[in-house]
């Protein structure tokens, strides 16, 4: 069983490997500016930029680009990149920006030993 300690302990040992290895990672939120009146389809503008510190694992070869692989003869989706972002700063968007880059959220699972600490952001590069 796990207790609240060991949840403290493992945040702290989390929080100890990461010091040093984490890089500017920005959320970009979008908003409702208009609904079309034929399609009912949503129009949304940017908001500012939110800057979050997380870390960053950029894809290692070049069939995580095609968005799927095949690992053991199952087929697996990739990204270009994944960005752990601790929970208390996430926020729900579709666009971030890491390294001058855009990239578009595939997957966000969210994370955690013990009690979720952290989301796991999936991005595919924006050209």
């Amino acid at each position: 069983m796990i207790t609240d300690a060991d949840k403290a302990f493992m945040q702290q040992a989390r929080n100890d490997m990461r010091a040093g290895r984490m890089f500017p990672v920005f959320l970009m939120p979008q908003a409702v500016m208009a609904t079309d009146p034929d399609t009912g389809e949503q129009q949304f503008e940017n908001g500012a930029l939110i800057e979050v510190q997380a870390h960053v694992t950029e894809a290692p070869t070049a069939s995580a680009l095609s968005g799927l692989d095949i690992s053991d003869g199952l087929l697996v989706y990739t990204a270009d990149v994944k960005v752990d972002i601790n929970i208390e700063d996430w926020l729900d968007v579709d666009y971030f920006q890491y390294d001058s880059e855009t990239y578009r959220v595939i997957r966000k699972p969210k994370k955690g030993m013990g009690a979720r600490n952290r989301v796991e952001v999936f991005g595919e590069l924006v050209n």
